[in-house]
Order: structure tokens, then sequence, then C-alpha cells
């Protein structure tokens, strides 16, 4: 089997302390059954947890980190760990056969991605809690985002959050917890994850191939999130993003009507038009 790659085994540059902090509590057995990772989209928190979740069901641990060759480690990056539970909107999405699939095999029925994480999924996720593990360790759990619990998940979920189990940890993501409801967010400890600062973005975008003007421009319409902006620059969002803001900009000086500026706003997605929208108003709001 091949290894991870060492990107997936180490926190990132500006998540150093936090990791620090959680091997020392995990040291100490004082790692919290319950824990919720909270900040901004987009600067890594679910690499975090991942990690986390990884060193705990790490067979061969190396300095405090996970060593990516064992099964565990191979079953974890396969997405096959028994011992490991991922509740997430893409959870019970796959293609279900028709009744008649074996007499015609044409028809297929294709259940799509929720908006939600739904109670089924968290039913699922407390018959796992009560379940011995399969590898004789740990067992844990990742919910994100968890904002996205609908009511009645995030309801039937606050018993196994107070009495998760044996060996277990429950690590839940979330980049609005005021969105949470307040009997859930208390029983979790909750760690904030703060934004990089612009130069540890600037540094590391510039490890991931983007020239340093490049990365500062992506940035600006991203929050300052380093991951989010390298999606948007793999994607070819920026050029994209400046043609939309010249539009706003021209719609505002009248050199373009409110028409046809709506006309070709409307040709993009109405939410990544707001978000820019927005961003470009907080960047001059905070100058």
């Amino acid at each position: 089997m091949r290894a991870m790659t060492p990107s997936a085994l180490a926190p990132l540059p500006w998540q150093s302390a936090l990791w620090q902090l959680l091997v020392e509590r995990k040291a100490q057995q004082r790692l919290p059954h319950a824990l919720l990772l909270h900040g901004v989209a987009g600067i890594g928190k679910s690499h975090l947890a991942r990690l986390l979740s990884l060193s705990l069901l790490c067979e061969t641990p190396q300095q405090q980190l996970p060593c990516g060759r064992c099964h565990a480690c191979q079953m974890f990056a396969a997405g096959s760990h028994p011992d490991f539970f991922l509740a997430d909107t893409d959870y019970g999405a796959a293609s279900i056969e028709d009744d008649d699939e074996k007499k015609s095999r044409k028809a297929k029925k294709i259940t799509a991605p929720s908006k939600q994480i739904k109670i089924d999924c968290i039913r699922d996720l407390i018959h796992f809690g009560t379940q011995a593990a399969h590898q004789g360790g740990k067992r844990v759990a990742l919910i994100e985002p968890a904002e996205y619990l609908n009511h009645n998940a995030a309801n039937a979920l606050l018993k196994t959050l107070e009495e998760p189990g044996e060996d277990m940890h429950i690590i839940l993501v979330s980049h609005q917890p005021s969105r949470l409801l307040p009997t859930l967010r208390s029983r979790c400890q909750a760690l904030f994850c703060a934004t990089p600062t612009p130069e540890q973005s600037v540094q590391w975008l510039q490890q991931q191939g983007l020239a340093a003007e490049r990365a500062k421009s992506v940035l600006d319409f991203t929050y300052q999130a380093p991951l989010k902006a390298l999606a948007a620059a793999s994607n070819h969002q920026d050029a994209l993003h400046t043609d939309i803001i010249n539009t706003l900009h021209d719609c505002r000086k009248g050199s373009l009507n409110y028409l046809t500026a709506a006309e070709t706003l409307a040709k993009h997605d109405a939410v990544m038009v707001l978000d820019w929208w927005l961003a470009l108003l907080h960047q001059q709001v905070s100058i």
C-alpha cells in the first residue's frame, strides 16, 4: 500500500499551537469526548479534525503524529476504517438500483446529496457509539459542518454527546457555531481556530505554487482564508472575480446601467456574487 502524503500527516503551519495543545491533552488523557472546532470557513478546521481522528486511530504513531503506514492509517485513507464515522451532508447519498434492475438493468434512482445532516445519519452514529471497537482501540465520529444538523438530528445527538461511550470521541467542526443549539454547544468543549495572519497565508500559498501577488489578490475576496483562496485560484475564480467586481464598480460609477449589470451578474451563481460583494464591502470598511 502507498503511504499517505506528508501534508496529510501534519498540522498546517498556523495550527501548530492548537495541535500541540491537543497532543498534550491526549497524552494526559484529558482530551474531551465531545470537541467543537470552530472558526471561519477555509482555514483548515477539517484538516485538523481529520488529523486528530487519525492520531487517535493510528497503531504506530511517531513523534505525536500518525504514521500514515499502518493498517489503521491505510483504512482511514481509503475511507473504510470501521472505527471512524463521518457525518456530513453527503451521508447516505448513493446510487440505488431499481427493483426491476435484475431484469432490465437500465433504470436507476439517484439519491442526491442533502443540504442537511439528517436524523437517519445521527441514528447510525448513535448505533456506531454502542458498538465495540473493531480494532480494539478508540472510536471517532466526525460531524461537519455541525451547523447543518437539522433540528431533529441535533436533538437526537444530545444524549450521545453527554455520554458518548467508552473510548469514543466526537469531533464537531463548525463555521458558524452560533447556529448550533445552545444545549448542543454546552455539551462540547469548544476550541477556537483562528484565521492565520496574511503573512502566514501568503507564505503557505506560495508553497502551493501561487505567486505572492496572486496569493494576496485571492485572499482579499476569500476573507483571508488560505484553503478557500487556494481552491478559488485552482478554479481560476480570481479572473472571474475581477470581471464581477469591475461590473459592480462600473454600475456604481454610472458607466453601466443597472439592467445591463443585472443581466451580466445573473449569468453567475448568486451566492458567489453576493459573497464576493460582501467581501469587497468588508475590505473597504476595514481600510
